[in-house]
């Protein structure tokens, strides 16, 4: 599965995957901000891929700048969890970043998310800082 940019009449529907995609986290209690918000921006400015496979199962955001690069989102439909999607994703991150000559990818996540914490430092992102209840994280390329 190859990611491809997303298209500008696909936002209203990558909102709402990734609000579903969070919907586990709300249920627990956390208080996410709004995790699908700039979607249409974002695919505007050509930061935006989808992973298919017949339907849109997962999304990414990436800005590509020089040094780092920054994910600013990743979220897979709830059907499409645990099928390697947001790992192919996370791949996918990698090599344009590479690509774009970035020399790290920057993250910020929820502190009251330590699951996605620990994927990320085994995906080889390290803690950087953390201000309020975000988790800023960077790995180098």
């Amino acid at each position: 599965m190859t990611p491809r940019l997303a298209k500008a009449d696909e936002a209203e529907a990558l909102a709402r995957l990734i609000d579903a995609a969070y919907e586990p986290y709300r249920a627990r209690g956390i208080a996410l901000p709004d995790v699908s918000d700039g979607v249409a921006e974002a695919i505007a400015a050509g930061e935006v891929w989808v992973a298919e496979n017949g339907k849109i199962l997962g999304v990414l955001m990436l800005r590509l700048s020089v040094p780092d690069a920054h994910l600013m989102n990743i979220a897979v439909a709830p059907e499409g969890q645990g099928k390697g999607i947001g790992g192919a994703l996370i791949a996918h991150a990698i090599s344009l970043a590479k690509a774009a000559n970035c020399a790290g990818i920057a993250l910020a996540t929820h502190t009251e998310l330590p699951e996605n914490i620990s994927l990320y430092q085994h995906l080889g992102w390290k803690e950087q800082a953390r201000d309020g209840m975000r988790v800023r994280m960077h790995r180098p390329l």
